[in-house]
Parts: structure tokens; C-alpha cells; sequence
């Protein structure tokens, strides 16, 4: 059963390859612009979104030493014997 679907998979998948075309290099053209002249100024916009938004950073952090304070609690505590 399973040899079967996996066969019929395969039929249906290469007939579906065969009928549509795939244009895989059509975006590595160079002459095809997908981003504006505006490349050069990414740095800056997100250094000045992260320095004005220092809040989010900061909970961010808070919540990650936070979860890496509780697993390492939860690594070193000691066991008691079971009675």
C-alpha cells in the first residue's frame, strides 16, 4: 500500500513538473530590480529602530536570563530519595 502511494506520489508530482513551467532563475537577473535603491540606508534604519526602541530590547533580555536562570535551577537541584 504504502510502495503504491509512494508511486503514484512520484507519477503525479513529475507529470505536474512537466506541465508548469518552473522559472528558478528568472529573479538572478540582474537587469530585474526586487529592492529599491534604498539598500544603503538599512543599516541605519534598523541600528535607529533598535536604539529607540531599547524597552523591547531590554524585555527581551530580561526574559531570556530569566528562562536560562529557571533551566539551570532545574539542571543543578538535588534529588531526595524517594521513602
Amino acid at each position: 500500500m504504502g510502495i503504491g502511494f509512494a508511486i503514484l506520489t512520484t507519477l503525479f508530482s513529475l507529470m505536474f513538473i512537466v506541465d508548469h513551467d518552473f522559472p528558478i532563475f528568472r529573479y538572478a537577473d540582474q537587469s530585474v530590480k526586487l529592492v529599491e535603491d534604498k539598500v544603503a540606508i538599512i543599516g541605519f534604519e534598523v541600528s535607529r529602530f533598535l536604539w529607540e526602541q531599547r524597552g523591547i530590547d531590554l524585555i527581551a533580555q530580561a526574559f531570556v536570563l530569566f528562562i536560562a536562570a529557571a533551566c539551570c535551577t532545574a539542571l543543578l537541584r538535588s534529588e531526595e530519595a524517594e521513602k
